[in-house]
């Protein structure tokens, strides 16, 4: 059991390539979804488990976090190879999304020497949304206000993440929002 939510944030990176070879040979929407979900599911489990059985580290927490963005990148660019016209609609959307992710891990990089691992609840409600348009776009082959809502969430998420960066004077692991972000700065 103390190796479960090492298992899930493994399998999960598995899905990357996975993701990527369903969408180059042109795999069913439900494949793609499919995929995606089990990504979900075992970002979700891999935390609850590592909670319950007092093994979530920073150093798990990171791996988390590093394995998360492997895993949606890929689902990204295999939804751009399968559905190019749909990533050309968002592009404007989606590059600002990029900006804010890169603008994040360098401010991060800068302050603290590594990405932070937040795990915040906007990350949380993010994954989900990611889901939901990626879904979209598999089932549909366009996107619509699902991806709209992942876009706006993934940037909004992204600065909760830098304000939290800029509050705190070192890195914290699992700090739900900025405003948590402030109390811990100011217990300190």
């Amino acid at each position: 059991m103390n190796r479960a939510p090492q298992l899930l944030i493994y399998t999960r990176l598995c899905c990357a390539p996975l993701i990527l070879l369903a969408a180059l040979v042109a795999w069913p929407g439900e494949v793609l979804v499919a995929i995606a979900a089990i990504a979900l599911l075992t970002d979700y489990f891999d935390g609850v488990i590592a909670r319950r059985i007092g093994i979530d580290t920073a150093a798990l927490r990171h791996l988390d976090s590093r394995v998360d963005t492997v895993f949606y990148f890929a689902a990204g660019v295999g939804l751009f190879i399968r559905f190019p016209g749909t990533w050309r609609e968002f592009h404007v959307g989606v590059v600002v999304l990029l900006l804010f992710e890169l603008a994040r891990v360098l401010f991060e990089w800068r302050r603290f020497g590594r990405p932070a691992a937040y795990h915040m609840w906007s990350a949380k409600l993010w994954g989900v949304t990611m889901l939901l348009g990626f879904g979209e776009v598999a089932l549909t082959g366009d996107g619509g206000p699902l991806l709209i809502a992942a876009i706006v969430i993934g940037i909004y998420t992204n600065i909760e993440g830098m304000v939290a960066s800029a509050i705190l004077r070192e890195p914290h692991h699992d700090v739900p929002t900025w405003w948590h972000a402030v109390r811990i700065a100011h217990d300190r």
